[in-house]
């Protein structure tokens, strides 16, 4: 599992889930009537989107989020964006 502490990390992770489903950028935002200038921006870790566009991006994909304490031996300024 990916640690994901920044918009960056969590658009790189989302792009290699939509990659392996063999996903374009417009057809993975077809699911959920998302524009594929939208993806992309959740992609590129563009900070703006709003969190309920997303989900629903993370739903078309067939993802969800689980959170948990993030491990006391990663100092506090390397893990944040």
């Amino acid at each position: 599992m990916i640690p994901v502490t920044s918009s960056e990390t969590l658009g790189k992770v989302l792009r290699r889930y939509r990659k392996d489903q063999g996903l374009s950028q417009s057809e993975a935002g077809k699911k959920f009537n998302l524009p594929q200038k939208t993806i992309s921006n959740i992609e590129s870790g563009l900070s703006g989107t709003r969190l309920g566009t997303i989900f629903r991006y993370m739903s078309a994909l067939g993802l969800e989020l689980h959170l948990e304490p993030r491990d006391k031996s990663v100092k506090e300024d390397e893990a944040l964006w």
